[in-house]
């Protein structure tokens, strides 16, 4: 109860302070026999309490009253009284009932009882620190002792253990470090050999399919072209034989001239289907024709740029209506790197015709081509704001034959071959980003060093 006082008082709490300040001395009364030093102790704290309240007859009531206790036989010569605080307590309590002779008696009784009790705890102090001294010279000596003993132990079996450490270190580092060189070395000549491994497949089945396709196709080309030619031959003499009707006087609308119209009609369409039958043999032709240009330092900017305009006035030549807009967003910074540029080239022109086609009836159309540095590469990117694609055309779009234009406006081999001569030919990657109604984008990622 007088530590809960105490700490209810130190936070200025003061009423619920003396709440337990009266339930101590409660407590202290009833055991009084027992514990005076506790009931000495309330009675000094109850005129400490009053006192701060300026209640000058309770100060100097309970300060006599701890007085007295403190006086008794038993506790004057222990601390509780020794230490004058009894004789404080009287001096406080006349000083406030401004009996300055009371006051200053007790105040000559603290300071004589108070100067007492330091001069004797300051001799014990003084012995007990002396006595500590001594123990602790004598324990730093055996220390001392200890630990030289224990650091020549400790030195030698350092030693020894280092020089252990140092053999087996020293071998465990030379072999990992030959364990390692030729870990390096069996793991650059696997990846080699993968890597040859699979250019070689690779080229095995390219070149098979390349002379199958090619054999092929010109198999097919030789009597395409005798459809073509006997086609426009016939078309020719169609008309000629629709001519000699009508001086005859035979009229076009007769049995005879629908017939040969008819016949126009039919020739015209084999020659327009066995023309794009012919386009797609070339194309067939050239996705089959490994390249024979050579690698050589290529500034892609100038190149993208090159073919951008070269792409946008020719498809302004073929169609007086075509309209769309064209921005570059160019890496000043962007390294030259080894590539065929003819390939390149026809990689980029495929990528932007395919954009500007997609624009076709767009509000506001643009096609963007950005470059950019990427870590041991760098990147191109073709985009437009057209129809974009679904993820069913997208992944499809790379396939041969697979096209999104109507029928006789494309072969589908167009990004076919784009994509073999970006990944096949130079070692890159060549991937799609589209969204239907936003539109779509192409990147071609190229590698720094090429196989």
């Amino acid at each position: 109860m007088l530590t809960l006082a105490r700490k209810n008082f130190k936070a200025k709490n003061d009423k619920l302070g003396r709440k337990y300040l009266y339930q101590a001395l409660q407590v202290a009364t009833k055991y009084k026999e027992v514990n005076r030093t506790m009931l000495a102790t309330v009675y000094r704290r109850l005129s400490e309490m009053h006192k701060e309240g300026g209640v000058k007859d309770s100060t100097l009531y309970y300060a006599k009253k701890a007085y007295e206790i403190a006086s008794e036989p038993g506790l004057i010569n222990t601390n509780l009284f020794r230490n004058g605080g009894f004789y404080e307590g009287l001096y406080k309590a006349y000083l406030l009932k401004n009996q300055t002779d009371s006051a200053f008696k007790y105040l000559r009784l603290t300071l004589t009882t108070r100067d007492a009790w330091n001069k004797e705890k300051y001799k014990n102090l003084a012995n007990f620190q002396s006595l500590l001294l001594t123990q602790a010279t004598r324990l730093r000596e055996l220390e001392k002792q200890q630990i030289e003993t224990q650091s020549k132990n400790r030195t030698y079996s350092f030693l020894a253990v280092f020089a252990v450490l140092s053999i087996i270190g020293f071998i465990l580092y030379r072999n990992n470090r030959q364990k390692q060189k030729a870990n390096a070395v069996l793991a650059s000549t696997l990846t080699n050999l993968k890597s040859t491994q699979t250019q070689l497949i690779q080229s095995e089945k390219l070149a098979s399919l390349g002379e199958l396709t090619a054999g092929i196709a010109h198999e097919i080309q030789n009597p395409l072209n005798f459809v073509n030619n006997f086609s426009e031959v016939s078309v020719e003499l169609a008309n000629e034989l629709s001519e000699a009707l009508r001086q005859r006087g035979i009229e076009s609308n007769s049995e005879e001239g629908e017939l040969v119209s008819d016949l126009i009609q039919n020739q015209e369409k084999i020659n327009y289907h066995g023309k794009r039958a012919s386009s797609i043999v070339k194309g067939m032709l050239e996705h089959s024709r490994t390249s024979k240009g050579e690698k050589e330092l290529t500034d892609i900017n100038a190149l993208a740029d090159e073919y951008l305009r070269l792409a946008y006035h020719g498809l302004r030549a073929k169609d007086k209506d075509f309209n769309s807009d064209f921005k570059t967003d160019f890496d000043e910074n962007l390294p030259k790197i080894k590539v065929i540029p003819q390939d390149i080239g026809r990689v980029l022109l495929n990528l932007i015709n395919n954009a500007f086609y997609a624009t076709k009836g767009v509000k506001n159309p643009l096609v963007e081509i950005k470059t950019a540095s990427v870590e041991n590469g760098i990147i191109v990117s073709v985009r437009d704001n057209g129809t974009g694609m679904s993820e069913e055309v997208k992944a499809k779009i790379f396939q041969p034959f697979f096209t999104t234009k109507p029928t006789g406006e494309g072969t589908g081999l167009g990004l076919s071959l784009a994509y073999d001569i970006v990944t096949k030919g130079h070692g890159g990657t060549l991937e799609v980003n589209s969204t239907e109604g936003v539109g779509s984008e192409f990147i071609i990622t190229l590698p720094m060093k090429t196989n």
